[in-house]
């Protein structure tokens, strides 16, 4: 039996007086207890953990992971200034502390910082715990992704320098025209995968409109462009399901064919897409 790792993150940080986690070292299921729930809800949930009592633990809050530790020592490690002693006298206030400490955070931009530095101490925490109950995981990178806006033109232009592997600013008038002008216009749809606070993979379709033919009632096609990935997360499934995704938003606009240049042959093979010529291309069945 191996256990996701952030499973067990989630539900130390979901930890409380009120709401117990208990782990089923046996076939890995996590029961929650909210003594908040019904009494019909809550009489339920403890037959199930009367049944299988003896193959669970229970596990730590975030109370047990030193949560308030954690804000001390991110706040003492920042250089003296304005933003350190607004997060100390935060830290200091008593009760409604988090809130505080979170407000401050988001004033001094520095909210990014703290959940990157946050996230490691409680991987820390959950590898340590699982360790020394020999429990068995695995770390999985999870992704969020949203789709791109006018007011991610900038991140774009990165991406895409960092997809083309240049450095210096020659192309980045032009770039920022190009975004502008297709997001402006609704010609371009691109996901942004984000992971750890930090972007992870991108990719996008852009419409490409020829004259009508039969197969193209309104000339419209899709046409796959902007893709790339963090290194350490290729070959993790992350970029077919940006695929995947461009593919339903493509269905959704009614765009009855995709074509690809370029792009990894498995990945598009996977996905549907057929040679043709040196191109890949595949058609969308509509509703």
């Amino acid at each position: 039996m191996i256990i996701d790792l952030d499973e067990i993150i989630d539900a130390i940080q979901g930890g409380s007086n009120r709401v117990e986690y208990y782990l089923n070292t046996r076939t890995g299921e996590i029961i929650m207890r909210d003594d908040s729930l019904p009494t019909r809800e809550l009489n339920e949930i403890d037959d199930e953990i009367d049944k299988a009592y003896d193959s669970l633990i229970l596990m730590p809050t975030s109370r047990d992971a030193g949560e308030v530790r954690m804000m001390r020592q991110f706040t003492w490690d920042l250089p003296d200034g304005q933003a350190k002693e607004a997060l100390l006298a935060a830290l200091n206030s008593g009760k409604g502390l988090y809130r505080r400490f979170k407000n401050v955070l988001q004033n001094y931009s520095l909210d990014k910082q703290w959940y990157e530095y946050e996230d490691d101490q409680y991987v820390a925490f959950a590898r340590d715990w699982c360790e020394a109950n020999e429990i068995s995981f695995e770390e999985v990178p999870k992704i969020v992704y949203r789709h791109a806006t006018k007011r991610d033109v900038d991140l774009l232009i990165s991406l895409k320098k960092k997809e083309l592997g240049i450095e210096d600013d020659s192309l980045d008038f032009e770039l920022e025209r190009y975004f502008n002008a297709q997001i402006r216009n609704g010609a371009l749809y691109q996901i942004i995968a984000w992971w750890k606070n930090k972007v992870a993979a991108t990719g996008a379709i852009a419409w490409v409109f020829t004259p009508p033919a039969p197969q193209l009632p309104d000339g419209r096609s899709g046409y796959l462009c902007n893709f790339w990935i963090e290194e350490e997360l290729k070959n993790h499934g992350y970029e077919k399901e940006i695929l995947e995704r461009l593919i339903e938003e493509a269905r959704r606009r009614k765009l009855p064919v995709i074509r690809s240049y370029g792009m990894s042959e498995e990945l598009v093979s996977a996905c549907g897409f057929e040679k043709e010529d040196d191109v890949f291309r595949t058609v969308l069945k509509l509703k």
